[in-house]
């Protein structure tokens, strides 16, 4: 009997300080949380990194500007270049620097961002790409490329104890970086060319701001848009003005490339959508 009684007295001892170790364990009143992991719920604090990368794709839309060009006696304007509406695709990666308990609530991040985009100027605009004397046109087929690091910060909606921190965010940010844009003569009267003319390149520093909003999906993946202005002032691009190169393989003649520099404002509204990798980090 005495045997009986203390396994009783040492069965109960167990259960009460298991239950009494569940009633201090503040995870083990939390709901089931998609995005937690089955081995616990880490938490975010100002301590954790979140570092990501994306991919993104969408079209860009440049605003019409004039063209100066400098190959005469005097400087000759041609107004409202129509630079076309084109796709555009790029990449990023960066990190946030969770401050959930700072800064009002916001997080400040960093990031490389990279991508190109195509902003043609299609056959024929006098004086730019089309010789009014003889109506003898061309396309300028353009390269757009912009590289730089963008400063952004977000305000996490929906957060919770377990990562991420916020399930979705607007975002916004500043930038400047690398804004490259390499030139060439199309084909005659807008086709293209078998044999690629050596492109003409300029590079200059681009200005960007940006807004966007981004949603998780799963725990480490989340999808966004964002909008993008990107403004840039060149003093050394080109075009054939008059469509005097020539392409030898479609029977122009031998392999010509005739370029008229000018200088000109370029800005542009890029418009992308994207998925990105999320990741917690605590070093």
């Amino acid at each position: 009997m005495n045997a009986r009684i203390s396994a009783m007295m040492c069965l109960l001892c167990v259960l009460g300080s298991s239950d009494l170790t569940r009633a201090e364990d503040p995870y083990s009143q939390r709901v089931a949380d998609p995005y937690a992991i089955s081995s616990g719920l880490p938490t975010m604090s100002s301590g954790t990194l979140e570092p990501y990368f994306s991919v993104m794709a969408g079209v860009a839309i440049p605003f019409s500007h004039d063209a100066t060009f400098q190959d005469g006696t005097a400087p000759t304007v041609v107004e409202n270049v129509d630079y076309q509406m084109k796709h555009s695709w790029g990449g990023s990666a960066g990190v946030w620097f969770p401050t959930r308990h700072k800064l009002l609530g916001f997080d400040l991040g960093l990031e490389l961002t990279g991508y190109v985009w195509y902003p043609d100027v299609a056959c024929c605009q006098d004086s730019y790409n089309n010789d009014p004397a003889t109506n003898r046109g061309t396309t300028t087929e353009i390269g757009g490329v912009y590289v730089g690091p963008n400063f952004l910060i977000r305000y996490p909606m929906a957060i919770s104890d377990a990562y991420p921190n916020g399930r979705w965010h607007p975002y916004v940010g500043i930038g400047v970086g690398a804004h490259q844009m390499a030139m060439k003569p199309g084909g005659a009267r807008g086709q293209s060319l078998f044999a690629a003319i050596t492109d003409q390149r300029d590079t200059t520093f681009g200005f960007q701001a940006l807004g966007g909003i981004k949603a998780h999906l799963f725990k480490y993946v989340a999808a966004f848009v964002e909008a993008k202005y990107l403004y840039a002032h060149h003093r050394g691009l080109s075009t054939d003005r008059f469509a005097q190169s020539a392409d030898g393989n479609i029977g122009f003649g031998p392999n010509t490339l005739v370029v008229n520099p000018y200088s000109s404002t370029i800005d542009t509204i890029l418009v992308h959508a994207g998925l990105s990798m999320h990741f917690d980090w605590k070093p």
